[in-house]
């Protein structure tokens, strides 16, 4: 089987028609709605800061990442953030960092960033009626 088609059986396992999204850390894809959206911003002259979006709506580049510390890690050693976001310096992961030790201790072991009844787990619209 080659790697193309791993891929496609590997997508269509996951819910049909939902959107899927590659994590800059691991390389694993999965769904939107088990992944977390980072944007960078600029601090004026200093180097870019990455920030959180909950909302996944903020305007920019974004790039996707685990919920494990581990996943944030591999972007920084591999320096993926900054391929990911076209960035001519190195970001500050230090908010990023802190969310997730914060989700970590909130939650113990985080398994999604949504709650299990929003019904974003489906597809990751909190709009469809596909569940």
């Amino acid at each position: 089987m080659t790697s193309s088609a791993r891929r496609d059986v590997r997508l269509t396992r996951k819910a049909a028609g939902a959107p899927v999204r590659t994590c800059v850390g691991c390389r694993a894809t999965g769904l939107r709605s088990a992944l977390l959206r980072v944007v960078a911003v600029s601090e004026g002259a200093g180097r870019p800061a990455l920030v959180v979006d909950v909302a996944r709506r903020m305007p920019g580049r974004g790039a996707w990442l685990h919920l494990d510390p581990g996943c944030l890690e591999l972007a920084t050693r591999r320096r993926a953030f900054g391929r990911a976001l076209r960035l001519q310096a190195a970001p500050d992961v230090a908010a990023v960092r802190e969310h997730l030790e914060h989700q970590l201790t909130a939650s113990g072991a985080p398994t999604s960033t949504v709650d299990e009844g929003s019904g974003l787990e489906a597809d990751g619209d909190p709009m469809s009626t596909h569940r």
